[in-house]
C-alpha cells in the first residue's frame, strides 16, 4: 500500500472519529437541555359546566391551554420521539413537552383531535380496551362516558397527531378484592403466580388489539389510578414496554429512565395562566405568562390567536 493511501486512510479515520465525537457531544448537550420534559395529563372534555372537575375540562379551556403552550414556544413530542433521540441521536425540538390523555373518551376525538390538528401539535391517548366504542357498561344498560371507536383511533393515529397506547384491557376498576384488585394491584389472597398470569393476560390482550386494529407499536403503559408495584413493573418490561406513566405530580428527568414518569394534572380548577406558571416553574424556565391580567377567557384566547397569527373562524 502506497504512503499516500496510508496517509489518506489516517485522515479519513481522524475525520470519522471527530464526527463521532461531535455527534456524542451534540447528544450530550441536548440531553442537558431536553431530558427534564413536562408530561401533561388530561382525561375528558365536556361542554357541560356541571361535569367540570379535576379530570374533566371544557373545550375552551383545552384550547386555551394549547394556545399558551404554543405562545410559550413549547413543542409537543411523543414518547417514541424521545426514544429515537436517546437511542439514535435524532434531535428533539426546543422546549419539548408531552400531552397525554387517559381512557379514550369520544370527547378526545370530537374536541382534542381537531384542536391539535389546527395547531400542528400531537398527543398520546392511553385507552381502556373493553370500553372502545362503547357508551354503556358491560351490562349493556348502565351509561358511561362514550368512548371513541377503533376506526376513530386508527384515523387519529394515521394522521400523525395522536399516538394510541395502553391503559389495560379491563383492569381500570375500583376493585372488590374478590374478582380483581384496584387497578393493577394484587388481591389480598391472590398468590404471585396467579397474579402474574392475570395481569399478563390482560396486558397482552390489549397490546395485541391495538397493534392489530390501529397499527402502531405499543410501548407506553399508563397505570390505572397510578397504582403499580415491583411485579407490575417487571412484567411490563418483560412484555416490551419502554415507558410507564403514573399520576404522581411533577416533572421527571428522562435521563434517569422512562419508567414511573410523573405528570402534571390539567384540572378545571386551575386556570390556564396558573397552570402555565406551574409548568414553567417545574421546567425551570423563568418567563412571564402573557395576558395574565386579562380576566375574560375568550379575550385571552383572542389575544393568543392574534399573537400566533391564527386564522379565527
Amino acid at each position: 500500500m502506497s504512503q499516500n493511501i496510508i496517509e489518506e486512510n489516517k485522515i479519513n479515520e481522524v475525520e470519522k472519529n471527530e464526527h463521532s465525537i461531535q455527534q456524542l457531544q451534540n447528544i450530550s448537550n441536548s440531553s442537558i437541555i431536553d431530558t427534564q420534559i413536562p408530561i401533561l395529563m388530561y382525561h375528558h372534555i365536556s361542554e357541560n359546566p356541571e361535569k367540570w372537575n379535576y379530570s374533566t375540562i371544557s373545550p375552551l379551556k383545552f384550547k386555551e391551554d394549547m394556545l399558551y403552550l404554543k405562545v410559550l414556544n413549547y413543542n409537543t413530542i411523543n414518547f417514541l420521539d424521545y426514544i429515537n433521540f436517546e437511542q439514535n441521536g435524532i434531535p428533539l425540538p426546543e422546549n419539548p413537552i408531552i400531552i397525554t390523555f387517559d381512557d379514550g373518551y369520544l370527547s378526545n376525538y370530537k374536541y382534542v383531535y381537531p384542536i391539535l390538528k389546527q395547531l400542528d401539535m400531537k398527543a398520546t391517548i392511553s385507552i381502556v380496551g373493553w370500553s372502545v366504542g362503547r357508551k354503556y357498561h358491560k351490562d349493556g344498560a348502565t351509561p358511561i362516558k362514550e368512548h371513541f371507536t377503533w376506526e376513530q383511533a386508527k384515523e387519529m393515529y394515521d394522521s400523525g397527531v395522536i399516538d394510541i397506547q395502553h391503559h389495560t384491557f379491563d383492569l381500570h376498576n375500583s376493585g372488590d378484592d374478590i374478582t380483581c384488585g384496584k387497578g393493577i394491584d394484587k388481591m389480598t389472597d391472590e398468590n404471585i403466580q396467579d397474579y402474574r398470569q392475570r395481569i399478563t393476560g390482560d396486558i397482552v390482550k390489549l397490546k395485541n388489539l391495538i397493534e392489530k386494529k390501529v397499527g402502531n407499536e405499543v410501548i407506553v403503559f399508563t397505570y390505572p389510578y397510578g397504582i403499580y408495584n415491583d411485579i407490575s413493573e417487571e412484567l411490563i418490561k418483560e412484555l416490551g414496554f419502554k415507558v410507564s406513566l403514573t399520576v404522581e405530580d411533577g416533572v421527571s428527568d428522562f435521563s434517569n429512565g422512562l419508567y414511573l414518569l410523573k405528570r402534571i394534572n390539567m384540572s378545571h380548577y386551575e386556570p390556564s395562566v396558573k397552570l402555565m406558571k406551574k409548568i414553567l416553574r417545574l421546567d425551570r424556565r423563568n418567563e412571564q405568562v402573557p395576558f395574565e391580567d386579562i380576566k375574560n377567557q375568550r379575550e385571552r384566547i383572542r389575544k393568543l390567536e392574534q399573537l400566533l397569527e391564527l386564522q379565527v373562524d
